[in-house]
Parts: structure tokens; C-alpha cells; sequence
């Protein structure tokens, strides 16, 4: 027997009531952790745009993509841009998106310290992403819900500060 359970945006109780049911049963439950277009689209939207040319130019060299080419001069760094992929994912499980095993799109490759000589995908995820790409192209390349979060923070910063201090009364002094 398999079955599929897909929960959007569960909130935070609900998850945690459901995993620990899965918890008492995890010697026969699977999770998907496997790469599919709507999650690899999701993953692609909230890339940061240098960390999204890691992952279109790996596709586009189907698979791996030598670091010279992303740098701007042989003196440049791109130091930081393996953190917006590992952020992208941690985002994606918080979201309920993936599990939290989900295994990274894109590595970077090298000695292990010094500069990192490339980025390689794997040779499975490759046309996933392409099309997840291609996707991306055709409807515009902002998550809404990316959008919306933005907005509620910002709506909440707003809030907080354009609220009147609460005066004390004379008891209170």
C-alpha cells in the first residue's frame, strides 16, 4: 500500500501532531524526499539572482558549471553563494515544501578550502530543473508567497512602530 499525503502550508501544530504520528510509525513510512518540477521551481524562485546563475548555467552545461565562468575576473570570489543554495533549502522544508533530507540540487566543488573550481548538479536533476527554469521564464521569475512574507514583515515593522507608547496611568508611576 503507498499512500501520498500533500499538506500546504500546514501550520505549525498541525505539523507537529503529524510528524509525531508519522514518528510512531517510521519503520514504514517513506517521505518523498525526491526533486520534482514544482519543487525545483520553488527552489529556483527563491534563489538569490547570482545564486540562481549557479544553478541555470550548471542546467545549461547540463550538470556542471567550472567556476571561472561565474566569476567576473580571475580575482573575484564567490564566497557566499554556496549559503543562498543551503538557505534555499532550509527555506523550502520550513515552508513544508520538502523534507528535511532533501538532498541539495547543486554542490560546489573543490579541494575543500580555497576557491571553489565549480558547481555540479546531478545528472538526474538536471532536466527537472531545466524545465523548472523554463517555467520560471514563462510566468515571471517572483515567488508571490516571497512577495506576500516581505510585505507582512514589512506591514509589522509599520505597525509596531507607528503605534502610540502606551501612556502610564498615575497608579502606575
Amino acid at each position: 500500500m503507498k499512500i501520498t499525503v500533500t499538506i500546504d502550508q500546514p501550520t505549525g501544530d498541525f505539523q507537529d501532531r503529524l510528524l509525531a504520528l508519522l514518528a510512531e510509525h517510521a519503520a514504514t513510512v517513506e517521505l518523498d524526499a525526491t526533486w520534482t518540477v514544482e519543487r525545483a521551481e520553488s527552489y529556483y524562485r527563491c534563489l538569490p539572482a547570482r545564486a540562481r546563475r549557479i544553478v541555470r548555467e550548471a542546467v545549461t552545461r547540463d550538470g556542471y558549471v567550472p567556476a571561472d565562468e561565474l566569476r567576473d575576473d580571475e580575482n573575484s570570489s564567490l564566497r557566499g553563494h554556496s549559503a543562498a543554495l543551503s538557505r534555499a533549502l532550509r527555506r523550502g522544508f520550513r515552508r513544508g515544501e520538502w523534507p528535511e533530507n532533501m538532498q541539495s540540487p547543486i554542490e560546489a566543488q573543490g579541494p575543500g578550502f580555497g576557491k571553489v573550481v565549480g558547481y555540479r548538479m546531478p545528472d538526474d536533476l538536471v532536466q527537472i530543473f531545466h524545465t523548472a527554469i523554463k517555467k520560471t521564464d514563462d510566468s515571471g521569475p517572483f515567488d508571490p508567497r516571497d512577495i506576500n512574507e516581505a510585505v507582512d514583515s514589512f506591514q509589522a515593522l509599520g505597525d509596531a512602530i507607528n503605534s502610540p507608547i502606551p501612556k502610564k496611568s498615575a497608579t502606575e508611576k
